[in-house]
């Protein structure tokens, strides 16, 4: 191992506390998660999927506008804001992108939800192939496709529940059950989706800690939408006009991103903590599995072979 780089003599003094400081860091579990953050590139995988989640989003609901009113007060999308906790002013401001069904009608093709039905599959690819780099584990190829449209299914059903949950609470009531119902089954659904996505490579023990910071994260997420969504869609369209509020919209799916990913980064530095051997963060090597893992993981090594 070489040495580390010597302050000349006649440096300033600063200069040598400033490497002690910084060697320091390097070497405390801060230093080692911000090296793990970076390693994992969780930003450019955030916005990805950001990117993605928009791609799809637009097309669909330009494809629900052809026959539901989305745009037209008391139509499907303000019962949806409402639901959010937007203001009406921000309503107002949110169904200034969706034109009347009349005119989608008119516009929308088989190509639009067949561009639908692609990036609906997309997203959870690329939230499959982050959590396969943070955990270090190679892609599983078409053999495993499966798994993300069983995601899919699984984030619509979760989402018609919430939907039809929320007319019969008020707003008080909502953040209660938000808060006692909704973090439970945020960090259950989390730990299912890592687990699913990573075709049971990992044992469920050590998908806990991230599932659980995943969970807490949306929860996390869904209050600060009620308070912080509303004037940021009322302030830049004013500002911008509707480009303003897509920019809003944008900026939430980055953050949505950050929490999926940042939340499974997070918990594999924790459950790796307590083990002696680190996953690669790029994916070219597999893990050997754990006591709790599937024995047929990509990677481990074999059990041994005849002979001798």
């Amino acid at each position: 191992m070489s040495a580390s780089p010597s302050v000349p003599a006649d440096a300033p003094a600063w200069r040598g506390r400033w490497r002690d400081t910084r060697t320091r860091y390097e070497a405390s579990r801060i230093g080692l998660l911000q090296r793990r953050v970076v390693d994992v590139r969780l930003t450019q995988q955030a916005l990805i999927l950001a990117a993605l989640a928009f791609m799809l989003v637009v097309p669909a609901l330009i494809t629900l506008a052809a026959f539901l009113p989305l745009g037209r007060p008391g139509g499907a999308l303000s019962g949806f804001a409402q639901r959010a906790g937007l203001t009406p002013e921000a309503t107002r401001d949110l169904q200034q992108l969706f034109p009347t069904t009349t005119t989608v009608s008119g516009a929308t093709t088989g190509v639009g939800l067949l561009l639908t039905v692609i990036l609906t599959v997309r997203w959870p690819l690329a939230l499959q192939r982050g959590y396969e780099l943070v955990w270090g584990l190679p892609p599983r190829g078409v053999t495993a496709l499966w798994r993300p449209l069983a995601w899919v299914v699984g984030f619509l059903a979760l989402a018609a529940a919430a939907v039809l949950v929320g007319p019969v609470l008020d707003a008080g009531m909502r953040v209660l059950v938000i808060l006692v119902a909704g973090t439970p089954l945020a960090v259950a659904w989390a730990w299912w989706t890592q687990h699913l996505l990573l075709a049971g490579r990992i044992g469920w023990s050590r998908l806990l800690p991230g599932a659980l910071l995943t969970g807490l994260g949306l929860v996390g997420l869904r209050l600060a939408a009620a308070v912080l969504l509303s004037p940021q869609i009322t302030s830049h369209h004013r500002q911008y006009g509707p480009l303003g509020v897509v920019f809003v919209i944008l900026s939430w799916f980055v953050a949505f991103g950050v929490v999926m990913l940042g939340g499974a980064v997070v918990g594999h530095f924790l459950a790796e903590g307590r083990r002696p051997a680190v996953a690669s963060p790029r994916g070219d090597e597999a893990p050997a599995p754990g006591p709790d893992e599937s024995p047929d993981e990509p990677g481990a090594p074999a059990r041994g072979t005849g002979g001798g």
